[in-house]
C-alpha cells in the first residue's frame, strides 16, 4: 500500500506539475507568434517607401538594395520585388537553416511563414506593385523551444521533489499504523477470534486509527460468539440431515426440491434413475423445465392453486398430481405422476416434488386403446374406429348446420364414405397363400396412404375391405376425384418377394346425408355401390343409388340360387361350332354354360359369372363343366358323331387355385376322353397372377395333351413377351374388334395385325363373334384360320349338335 501511495503521490505531483508547465508555454507561443508577426511588420515598414519608390520607377538598382536591406534580417530567407504587372525588379534567397527539431517547429508555427503588402502611391492609393517575403520559423522558433525546454524540465524536478517529500510524510503518518493493525488482525484465531486482542497504535488511541481497532476487537467477541452457537445449530442440522438423507437415498420415487421458477435445489438418485442419469450428475441449478418434453405441461401458477398468507401464518394448499412426460439422458422418454406440495421457507416458497414412473402402465394402457381401435396387420383404423370418426365428422356437420341459419355454408354434402374392395384377392390369397395376401394387404395400405388427405380417415374393414371417410367435403366431385386417384395408385404393379401382382379395387361412394346420416346407412348404401363397380367388371368406381339397394338384394337371392343350382346341377352346357375358313369345313366346338333358374328361365352368364368369381363357387361350377363336356364327349362317340375338338373356358381363379392339372387328368382318366380333344380356354387376366406362376401350370397342362388357346385376345394383359413364353397352341380375336371390322379402321388394322403376329408365332387364330357376310369375307382376305359366331349357328344344346355338325359338313 505504501508503495502504491508513493507511486501515486508521485504521478500526481508530476502530472500537475507538467500541466502548469504546459500552459505557460502555450502562453509563451501564442506571445511569440505575435512578437514575430510584429518583428516582421517593422521590417517591412522600414523599406516600404523605398520599395514604393523602385516599383514605381522601375528603378532595379534600387529594388536591389532594398531587398538586400532585408536580408539583414536573419529569419528572412527570401524576398522579392515585382511591379504591379507582376514583373520581377528584384528578388534574393538564402538556404534555409535545417535542424532535427523542424517537425516541432512545423508543429507549432507552420512551416513557414509567408508576407506580402502591396505598394501605392499617392492619396489615390494606385497600386505599383507588391513587396514578398518568406521568414524561416525555425530560426525564430529555435529560441522558444530551448526556453521552454527549460521551463518544463525544472517544473518536473521541483515537482518530483515534492511527491517525494509527501509519500515519506503519508507513510510515516498513516502506513505504518496500519501495517501495525494488518499485523495484529493476521494473528487472529479463526476458530477462537476472542482469545486475540488488535493492538491500538501509539499516539493514536483517540484517533481514526484507535477508533477501528477498538471496533475489531468488538467485533472479534461478537463472532466468537456467533461461531459457538452457530456450531450448535450445524451439529443439529447434520442429524437431521443425516436423517433424511437416509430417507431420499433408499425411496424408490424420485424426489426434488424446486423453487417457484423450477429451479432444481435438492434431488435424491431416484431422480437420476429415472432420467438416465449417471450417478455423479449433479442435477442442482438446473431448471425441472429441461427435462420436460412439453413446458407447457407445467404452470405451477395454473397446477397449483394461489397461497393465501393471513397476517404470519402460511396455508400451504393440498397435495397435487398430475402426470409429465420427461425427457431422459439417452433421448427417451418417460411418463411420471409428480405430485407437489409447497412449502414455505424463509421468504421463498418451495416445492417438494415426488416423481413416480408410469411409463409401462401407460404404455400398456395406450397400447390396449390402440389395439381395441386399429388393425394389428396393416395398422389402419379397424371397424370401431372408423365408426366413431364417421360419427365425429356427421356430429361436427349437424353442429354448424344447427348454427346462424342466415349464414351461407358452401358444403353440399357433410362426408363422404369411399368402399373399397379388392377384385381377386382370394384368388391370390388361395393360390399364393395367406402370408402372401397378407404382404399385399400391407403394400395395398401404403398406396392408399400416400392418396388421402390428412383430413381423410382410412381404415381397413376387413379382409381385403378398406374404407375412406373424407370429412368437410365442398362438392361431389371430390369424393369422384379420390376414387380415380386410388385407381391410379393400383395401376403400377405390385412387388410380392418377386412376383409382380396386378391388382384393381372395386369403389363404392355414398354421401352423407343424402344417403345416410349414420355409419350403418352409409356402410350398407356404399356397400352396394361397390358390388355394383364390381358387376361392371371392377377397377372403378360407383355413386351409390337407391336402385342399388334392390339389385344388391337381387345379388343376394342370385348367390343363394346359384349355391342351390350347383347342388341341383340346374346347369346345362350349349356348344357352338367353329369352321375352317379355308374348306369351311368343322373346326371344333366350344362348350358354354348355361343356367337355368328355375322360375326365371335362362340367365346370362354375364350375370351370374362375376358372383362365381367373387364367392368361389366358380370353381366347383368349372369342375363340373369340364367333366360333363368329356362325359358329352364320349356319348356323341358312342353315338357315331364325328370326333371333334371342344374348348372349355377355365377361369383365371380355377387355374391358379387348388390343383387344376390333377382335376383335368382325374377326369380325363374317368371319362376317357383323350386329351387332343380338349382345348383350354384362358384370358389374358392370369398374366396379372405372375407370368412364372401361369407358365409352370400351363406347361403342366400341355404335358397332359391338352391344347391352350387364349381367349378374348387384345383385351386385357397383350404382350408379345408371354405369347412367346406361354405353351398355347391358338389365340381367339375378341368379338369388340370384329363388330366394326368393315367400317372401323382402327379394329381392322387391329384385327389384321392379331392375324399375322399369330400366324409368324405359328398360332392358329380364330374369330369370334362374326354375324355378317362382310366380316367373314374380310377375315377370309386375310387368312383369319376359323371363325365363330352367329353367323355360322348361334349356341346349341347337345341334342341339336349332331345334326348341326352333319348340316355344316354338307355345307
Amino acid at each position: 500500500m505504501s508503495f502504491k501511495q508513493a507511486r501515486a503521490a508521485v504521478i500526481i505531483t508530476l502530472l500537475i506539475g507538467v500541466g502548469f508547465s504546459a500552459l505557460q508555454i502555450l502562453w509563451d507561443l501564442h506571445g511569440e507568434r505575435n512578437q514575430i508577426d510584429r518583428t516582421v511588420n517593422q521590417v517591412l515598414s522600414t523599406v516600404r517607401e523605398s520599395a514604393t519608390q523602385a516599383a514605381y520607377g522601375l528603378d532595379e538598382t534600387l529594388a536591389e538594395r532594398v531587398v538586400s536591406g532585408l536580408f539583414e534580417y536573419e529569419p528572412i530567407y527570401q524576398a522579392l520585388l515585382r511591379d504591379d504587372f507582376g514583373n520581377v525588379l528584384a528578388k534574393q534567397q538564402r538556404q534555409q537553416a535545417s535542424s532535427s527539431l523542424n517537425w516541432l517547429t512545423s508543429m507549432m508555427f507552420g512551416d513557414n511563414q509567408h508576407y506580402e503588402i502591396p505598394l501605392t502611391i499617392g492619396d489615390s492609393g494606385d497600386l505599383v506593385g507588391y513587396l514578398e517575403i518568406d521568414v524561416d520559423t525555425g530560426l525564430i522558433a529555435a529560441g522558444f523551444i530551448n526556453r521552454s525546454a527549460m521551463i518544463l524540465a525544472s517544473g518536473l524536478v521541483r515537482n518530483f521533489l515534492l511527491g517525494i517529500a509527501l509519500t515519506v510524510f503519508f507513510y510515516i503518518a498513516l502506513t505504518k499504523p496500519l501495517l501495525r493493525l494488518v499485523h495484529s488482525l493476521r494473528q487472529v484465531d479463526p476458530a477462537s477470534p476472542a482469545t486475540t486482542k488488535v493492538d491500538i497504535p501509539s499516539n493514536h488511541s483517540t484517533d481514526e486509527l484507535g477508533l477501528l481497532a477498538q471496533s475489531a476487537n468488538g467485533l472479534l467477541m461478537e463472532i466468537d460468539d456467533n461461531l459457538w452457537r452457530l456450531r450448535e445449530a450445524e451439529q443439529n442440522l447434520r442429524e437431521r440431515e443425516s436423517r433424511l438423507r437416509g430417507i431420499m437415498q433408499n425411496v424408490a420415487d424420485g424426489i426434488l426440491s424446486i423453487d417457484s421458477d423450477c429451479q432444481i435445489l435438492q434431488c435424491n438418485p431416484a431422480c437420476l434413475q429415472l432420467l438416465h442419469l449417471p450417478e455423479d450428475t449433479e442435477l442442482v441449478g438446473h431448471s425441472l423445465y429441461d427435462y420436460i418434453v412439453d413446458a407447457s405441461q407445467l404452470n405451477l401458477a395454473q397446477v397449483l392453486e394461489k397461497n393465501e398468507r393471513d397476517g404470519d401464518s402460511f396455508r400451504p394448499v393440498l397435495d397435487r398430481s398430475i402426470e409429465l412426460v420427461l425427457r431422459c439422458a439417452d433421448g427417451s422418454k418417460i411418463r411420471v405422476a409428480a405430485v407437489f406440495r409447497p412449502m414455505q421457507f424463509e421468504e421463498n416458497l418451495l416445492y417438494t416434488v415426488v416423481f413416480h414412473d408410469v411409463t409401462a402402465q401407460r404404455r400398456y394402457e395406450e397400447r390396449l386403446v390402440y389395439m381395441a381401435n386399429h388393425d394389428p396387420l396393416t395398422d389402419l383404423p379397424n371397424r370401431s374406429m372408423l365408426e366413431l370418426s364417421l360419427r365425429n365428422a356427421l356430429t361436427d356437420f349437424r353442429e354448424k348446420g344447427s348454427g346462424d341459419k342466415t349464414e351461407v355454408v358452401p358444403l353440399l354434402t357433410a362426408t363422404a364414405l369411399l368402399f373399397i374392395d379388392l377384385d381377386r384377392f382370394k384368388l391370390v390369397n388361395d393360390s399364393l397363400g395367406h402370408d402372401f395376401g397378407d404382404l399385399l394387404l400391407k403394400e395395398v395400405a401404403n398406396r392408399l396412404r400416400g392418396v388421402i388427405r390428412r383430413s381423410d380417415t382410412l381404415g381397413r374393414l376387413g379382409g381385403d375391405e378398406f374404407l375412406i371417410i373424407i370429412p368437410h367435403l365442398n362438392e361431389t366431385q371430390e369424393a369422384a376425384n379420390l376414387g380415380q386417384t386410388v385407381l391410379e395408385a393400383f395401376s403400377p404393379a405390385f412387388e410380392i418377394r418377386g412376383r409382380q401382382l396386378f391388382v384393381s379395387p372395386s369403389i363404392g361412394i355414398a354421401l352423407s346425408p343424402a344417403d345416410g346420416d349414420d355409419f350403418a346407412t352409409l356402410m350398407r348404401n356404399a356397400d352396394a355401390a361397390m358390388y355394383s363397380a364390381k358387376a361392371r367388371g371392377g377397377g372403378t368406381y360407383h355413386f351409390f343409388t337407391k336402385m342399388m339397394n334392390e339389385s344388391a338384394a337381387a345379388r343376394l337371392a342370385m348367390e343363394n340360387d346359384l349355391r342351390d343350382a350347383i347342388k341341383r346341377e340346374q346347369f346345362e352346357v350349349y356348344y357352338q361350332p367353329k369352321i375352317h375358313l379355308s374348306t369351311g369345313r368343322l373346326s371344333g366346338l366350344e362348350a358354354l354354360l348355361r343356367w337355368n333358374r328355375p322360375g326365371r328361365g335362362f340367365v346370362s352368364p354375364m350375370q351370374f359369372i362375376p358372383i362365381a368369381e367373387e364367392t368361389g363357387l366358380i370353381g366347383k361350377i368349372g369342375e363340373w363343366v369340364l367333366r360333363r363336356v368329356c362325359q358329352q364327349i364320349i356319348e356323341w362317340d358312342h353315338q357315331g358323331v364325328t370326333p371333334v375338338v371342344v374348348a372349355v373356358n377355365l377361369s383365371t381363379r380355377q387355374l391358379i387355385e387348388g390343383r387344376i392339372t390333377e382335376t383335368i387328368s382325374n377326369i380325363l382318366q374317368e371319362t376317357g376322353v383323350p386329351p387332343s380333344r380338349l382345348v383350354l380356354e384362358i384370358t389374358e387376366t392370369v398374366m396379372m397372377q405372375g407370368m412364372n406362376r401361369a407358365v409352370a401350370i400351363l406347361s403342366e397342362i400341355r404335358r397332359l395333351g391338352v391344347q391352350i388357346a387364349i381367349d378374348d385376345f387384345g383385351t386385357g394383359y397383350s404382350s408379345l413377351t408371354y405369347l412367346k413364353r406361354l405353351p398355347i397352341n391358338s389365340i381367339k380375336i375378341d368379338r369388340s374388334f370384329i363388330r366394326d371390322i368393315t367400317t372401323d379402321p382402327d379394329d381392322a388394322a387391329i384385327t389384321n395385325t392379331i392375324i399375322m403376329m399369330g400366324r409368324n408365332l405359328g398360332l392358329r387364330v380364330i374369330a369370334e363373334g362374326v354375324e355378317t357376310t362382310d366380316q367373314l369375307e374380310f377375315l377370309r382376305a386375310h387368312d383369319c384360320d376359323e371363325i365363330q359366331g352367329f353367323l355360322i349357328s348361334e349356341p346349341r344344346p347337345p341334342a341339336e349338335i349332331a345334326a348341326l355338325m352333319e348340316q355344316l359338313e354338307q355345307a
